[in-house]
């Protein structure tokens, strides 16, 4: 009877999905020179980095693989950074202080996370789960979860914003009159996470089911008193194209409206001469003054790092990400804003020194930028 009266309480309240507000005639346009491909140094953009060796110890081992190493917060005084399978605390001066939760399947408990979100007014951490949104406060002590959203989509990104709990959901595989599509919402959670409103953010139209990823999962960040959205295109096969649309535009939410806020402008809109999408823009964020974003161009199979600068009107676009001419490491980096504050980034790295005898855990990173 209790997950009866759910769906209907999730049913009902899908009725009342908002709609993008389309009411904006002087959307901002940044022009992407795809064929410009720079060596960028940090030093442009940033005011000061600040490293962090973290320490290593039996339960704090760390796998910085891009596609392991899911979220790094920063709060209390305190680094949280999540990994596929474990959430580790360490403090600002890299000293290993706790694990939170643990692998499993029982309460308070995670098979596979995706990522995190911070409540620091109220000290809780929210866990968005493969199976579950689990609650903990900052100590690690188990508050509550819920798994009534499994329900209804795969849940993608996560983040705690002006006292309101945000969550991307996608349901994927639905069909309809034109065909098979995926259909992507943004809820708005209470306190016992359960579902208060929903906004539609799109629907997407393919051939036939496939295997899909998001490489980048950034896509609900905060910055300067407003909320962002940019929820990314699916990657498809070529050989099973997605809609021809290049989805360019960042919106900032308000009042549970999606709100154009600015727009990517690439050569041809990102079509070529046949129709066929040849940019794939997989992230897009601001800051207070610049704007960033990560795509593919199928026409060289490279990836691109994209940096605006809204005070100068000048762009960058460099193909292996930003040289750090700050803290001199040899490989370039790619930066990843903090979903809570996106004039703030991280990046990590490994230094392994000549009498290591084990690899050490990576070197966390942590950059302001400039205003």
């Amino acid at each position: 009877m209790k997950k009866y009266h759910c769906f209907l309480l999730i049913t009902s309240i899908l009725l009342f999905s908002c709609k993008e507000d389309k009411k904006n005639s002087n959307l901002m346009e940044i022009p992407v020179d795809i064929e410009q491909s720079l060596s960028f140094p940090l030093s442009e953009i940033v005011e000061e980095i600040t490293a962090i060796e973290l320490e290593l110890t039996d339960e704090s081992l760390i796998n910085p693989d891009i596609m392991n190493l899911k979220r790094i917060l920063i709060c209390a005084n305190h680094v949280i950074v999540a990994e596929r399978d474990k959430i580790l605390v360490f403090g600002m001066d890299g000293k290993f202080i706790r694990s939170i939760g643990s692998k499993g399947q029982g309460p308070g408990e995670y098979t596979s996370i995706k990522n995190l979100a911070i409540d620091e007014n109220n000290k809780r951490l929210f866990v968005n789960a493969i199976s579950k949104i689990i609650c903990y406060d900052l100590d690690g002590n188990y508050l509550n979860e819920s798994s009534n959203i499994q329900q209804v989509g795969s849940r993608i990104d996560i983040n705690h914003i002006n006292g309101t709990l945000f969550l991307i959901v996608e349901q994927v595989g639905k069909k309809d009159s034109k065909g098979l599509f995926n259909h992507s919402v943004l809820y708005r959670l209470n306190d016992d996470l359960q579902i208060m409103d929903s906004c539609t953010i799109r629907n997407s139209y393919f051939e036939r089911p496939i295997m899909y990823t998001h490489f980048y999962e950034d896509f609900l960040l905060y910055c300067n008193t407003m909320a962002y959205l940019y929820f990314s295109e699916i990657y498809f096969n070529m050989c099973n194209p997605a809609e021809t649309v290049l989805r360019d535009t960042l919106y900032r939410i308000e009042d549970n409206k999606l709100i154009p806020e600015l727009k990517m402008k690439f050569k041809n809109n990102g079509i070529d001469m046949y129709g066929n999408k040849f940019i794939h823009l997989f992230n897009m964020y601001r800051s207070s003054r610049y704007v960033f974003a990560i795509y593919h161009n199928e026409n060289n199979k490279n990836d691109y790092r994209f940096c605006y600068d809204t005070k100068t009107g000048k762009g960058y676009n460099m193909q292996d990400g930003f040289i750090d001419d700050i803290k001199k490491i040899e490989k370039r980096v790619d930066i990843r804003p903090f979903n809570t504050n996106s004039d703030m980034f991280y990046y990590w790295h490994t230094h392994i020194k000549p009498d290591d005898r084990e690899e050490p855990n990576p070197t966390l990173y942590i950059g302001k930028l400039k205003k």
